[in-house]
């Protein structure tokens, strides 16, 4: 057993071509060790990328713990984003608005969202699938969810946007001001729901929940609402413009895609494969660990890496081929074990609700450009991505 040293290769996360295409990254990693110290970024944290070590960081939840937070910083345990028993309670309390029983009696709703966003375009030649689609449909469902108004869905993408590159930022403090805006105007609700009590939606229920006959304290409720808020939209958004960004990109995937050769259900998750919105999560170590022969310290940092560990050839046969009938073996990016995403059956019921109207709706669809990528590192998606309605 080794302890491993700083990365003899030039993987850098955060340089400009490592962040306009993740492949490098993930090719870079696959071809080094299984195990790796990154320390270009204060505090250093480790990397797993192989299939086999991913899935097992994921499953050992008592060694690979998330109470410390799932970005490379430390934080404080809260909400879903602690370890047992909290994370126990906090999942009971909020899961039975994400089951799929009760996501697929959403479908309708989403399937009437996802047509007036796309009657609000049809008579125009260049719009933007991010701002007019992939973006206002996850967020107005999430906001009917919880019963929070959806009257500024603006003022909701900038407290988004600044929760999701916090996660990531070396330096988070420079999205202090606009989370904490957020943070008042959640805890304002929350309130106001704890004293009517006649709303049985999830914010009420998160405002009235007790733990150990306790209400929960305003940080662990507004904690809890704000990273279901962001996931809730956030992974969907990112899943649908990657998946037309992709497709648009070969007009023989599109042409197949528009005309029904395509399984939906199989093209979203090579999609989540090949394009994952989220190209990892963290844990920390609770004891030291040792992963493919090196070791890892006590309370340390360790990524794991999605967007690798979906291209790895040990698990997937020809990992860099985007094949929309890939059938096989389950994909990482949503998680495994108890931490696995809360809100996956709902971002991909999102996904096929606004992907299925928009093949049928707009068929001529393509690229104006490639857009912008979203900002923070640990995150894979199109900030901006203007199209053309070649029909028009």
């Amino acid at each position: 057993m080794t302890q491993a040293a700083a990365s003899p290769d030039a993987l850098d996360l955060m340089a400009a071509d490592e962040m306009a295409d993740p492949t490098i990254s993930a090719g870079k990693l696959l071809a080094g060790p299984r195990c790796r110290r990154y320390d270009r970024f204060e505090p250093p944290f480790y990397i797993v990328s192989r299939y086999e070590d991913v899935e097992r960081v994921l499953r050992e939840p008592e060694t690979f713990v998330s109470g410390h937070g799932q970005g490379p910083n430390f934080a404080l345990p809260v909400g879903v984003v602690s370890d047992p028993p909290k994370h126990t309670f906090f999942r009971r309390l909020v899961q039975e608005d994400f089951l799929p029983r009760s996501i697929g009696q959403l479908r309708p709703r989403l399937e009437a969202i996802a047509e007036e966003l796309l009657d609000a375009v049809a008579g125009r030649e260049v719009w933007d699938l991010h701002d007019d689609l992939a973006f206002p449909l996850p967020v107005t469902i999430i906001c009917e969810i919880f019963g929070i108004p959806t009257d500024d869905i603006a003022q909701f993408k900038r407290w988004s946007d600044a929760s999701v590159a916090a996660l990531s930022a070396q330096d988070p403090s420079e999205y202090l001001a606009e989370m904490g805006r957020m943070r008042e105007y959640v805890l304002e609700l929350l309130h106001r729901r704890r004293a009517e009590g006649d709303d049985d939606r999830l914010l009420a229920r998160i405002a009235r929940a007790r733990l150990d006959g306790e209400y929960l304290s305003d940080e662990e409720a507004v904690g809890l609402v704000l990273q279901l808020f962001v996931a809730g939209n956030e992974t969907t958004t990112s899943l649908i413009t990657n998946f037309v960004w992709r497709l648009l990109s070969n007009e023989r995937l599109w042409a197949d895609f528009c005309a029904g050769r395509c399984d939906l259900d199989l093209a979203i998750n090579e999609s989540l494969r090949f394009d994952p919105p989220l190209l990892g999560l963290f844990r920390t170590t609770a004891r030291e660990v040792e992963v493919g022969g090196t070791s890892i310290p006590a309370h340390t940092k360790v990524l794991t890496h999605y967007g690798a560990a979906n291209r790895d050839p040990a698990a997937f046969s020809n990992p860099n081929v985007f094949d929309p009938q890939r059938q096989g073996r389950k994909i990482l990016s949503f998680g495994l074990g108890i931490h696995v995403c809360l809100g996956m059956e709902l971002a991909k019921l999102e996904a096929r609700v606004a992907l299925d109207a928009l093949r049928r709706r707009c068929p001529d669809l393509q690229l104006v450009d490639d857009g912008e990528r979203i900002g923070p590192f640990l995150f894979w998606g199109r900030r901006r991505l203007p199209v053309r309605n070649r029909g028009n």
